[in-house]
């Protein structure tokens, strides 16, 4: 689990297992369970299908940026859907939490604040450097987001006993069959 509010992004973008399934944001109630389950949702928090494909939106793009983070070449086009997502969750300066320190709030009190909070937990990751930290796992089925725990900042995969044996498997067919074809 990654540290800190980063946690919600990891918990945000991890709201479908693109593997297997479930995905919390196929409906708008299912969007409105998963915000509620997460500290976001309330009374003025009901999400309607616009929300709910502006949260899919904001979710796969943040996962491409993760795929950055991992190795994965750069994706402008996520940048500026986020950048777009964002236009419409408005962020202010202001004294927050029981411990009243001063960082980004979400100006509103509806979905689009609900956004904006993983939007500030984006900004908060990126000014504080954990943000490339967080990586989408590198085996192509899963993209599972983690957070790399070690010193080198090198770990490619969700877990090593399931992603990082697949991957490695599928190295060595390869290897295998391109020295099968080339003898």
């Amino acid at each position: 689990m990654a540290p800190g509010p980063l946690a919600l992004v990891q918990a945000f973008v991890n709201s479908v297992n693109v593997e297997f399934g479930p995905d919390y944001f196929a409906t708008a109630e299912g969007l409105a369970t998963w915000l509620e389950r997460n500290g976001l949702g309330g009374p003025r928090v009901r999400p309607d299908e616009l929300d709910r494909r502006d949260a899919v939106t904001l979710r796969e793009a943040l996962r491409a940026l993760l795929r950055e983070n991992n190795g994965g070449p750069a994706d402008l086009q996520a940048r500026r859907t986020v950048e777009h997502v964002a236009r419409a969750c408005p962020l202010v300066v202001g004294f927050g939490g029981e411990a009243g320190s001063l960082g980004l709030q979400p100006a509103l009190t509806d979905v689009r604040g609900a956004l904006a909070r993983v939007l500030a937990a984006v900004a908060g990751a990126v000014a504080d450097g954990s943000w490339q930290r967080l990586k989408a796992c590198g085996e192509h089925r899963c993209e599972w987001i983690f957070y790399d725990r070690s010193r080198n900042r090198g770990s490619r995969w969700c877990s090593m006993s399931v992603c990082g044996t697949r991957a490695k498997m599928r190295a060595y067919r390869q290897a295998k069959r391109a020295h099968s074809a080339a003898g």
